[in-house]
């Protein structure tokens, strides 16, 4: 199975033009969409993610990446999920 995704309500809703992944210090690895990369790693950093809600918890920026035809959301967490375990991986 593939990690669930949680949205935020005041998500845009224009489709996204990137996908970033991060390594947190605890290990698991946060994957998102997004219009905006740096404001939302920015937000994660900051403590404002509800799923990783302490502040500082961005040790790595992996890499941010257009969305294309066959990069999508699902497919980066799926390749994620298979590489590094579902546990270790969150979608924000």
């Amino acid at each position: 199975t593939i990690a669930p995704c949680v949205r935020p309500a005041d998500a845009p809703t224009k489709p996204d033009a990137f996908i970033f992944a991060l390594k947190l210090y605890d290990g698991r690895i946060a994957v998102g969409s997004t219009n905006n990369a740096s404001r939302d790693i920015a937000r994660i950093n900051s403590g404002y993610s509800s799923l990783i809600p302490k502040a500082l918890q961005v040790r790595q920026l992996i890499g941010i990446k257009d969305v294309t035809a066959t990069r999508t959301l699902p497919s980066v967490v799926a390749q994620l999920c298979r590489d590094f375990g579902e546990d270790k991986v969150v979608c924000v």
